[in-house]
């Protein structure tokens, strides 16, 4: 059964450079086969029993729909078995916001894996009021963008930490409308500020 590791083409597309270390971290633990870049939205549905490793609550969601006989885990429960080497971030504060997507059927584990990763990461998480299950969007179901950043103002108003742990690249782009700072596992993984991904 293949193995293959999909970060979704937002992530990519923000840093591919992060990407390609992954990628090569994955192959040479023979962890996976290959890597696809193939935008969820246009995978073919297919049957075959196959493990995807992704990072995009969205995505997780996608491929639970597309591929009903595929495993499909995060990236951030993979690494935590792996020798990769986890940055000491010596219990800085920071809040955190679980995605809408990573509410849905094929993304809830997403909510204990990041949660986990930041554990291992000597991150101390600050729980706001409103959490996993009960997390207010952040406004990047809007589709007008005042709507959006009103939203991300509101949903800002519940983390105590001036730093925003996140997983999801919508969410990323919402809350760089307000005054807090968003921190992408991806970039937190690296030691790597969170930038470039504001709202066109």
């Amino acid at each position: 059964m293949k193995t293959i590791f999909a970060p979704g083409c937002a992530l990519h597309k923000y840093k591919p450079d992060l990407i390609e270390k992954i990628r090569q971290f994955l192959l040479e633990r023979e962890i996976i086969d290959e890597m696809s870049l193939t935008c969820c939205k246009d995978c073919e549905s297919s049957d075959e029993q196959m493990t995807v490793i992704d990072c995009c609550p969205g995505c997780s969601y996608k491929y639970g729909v597309i591929y009903p006989n595929a495993d499909i885990i995060s990236l951030w429960k993979v690494l935590l078995d792996t020798d990769f080497p986890f940055p000491d971030y010596h219990g800085q504060r920071m809040s955190i916001h679980d995605s809408c997507q990573s509410r849905k059927r094929y993304s809830a584990d997403k909510q204990d894996d990041a949660r986990e990763f930041c554990k291992r990461m000597n991150i101390a998480l600050v729980e706001p009021v409103h959490t996993r299950e009960t997390t207010i969007c952040c406004g990047g179901c809007a589709t007008e963008r005042e709507e959006r950043i009103r939203m991300a103002n509101a949903r800002v108003e519940e983390f105590t930490e001036n730093d925003v742990v996140v997983y999801c690249t919508a969410c990323v782009r919402s809350f760089s409308m307000t005054d807090k700072t968003p921190r992408h596992l991806l970039d937190l993984l690296f030691n790597e500020p969170t930038e470039g991904l504001t709202i066109e």
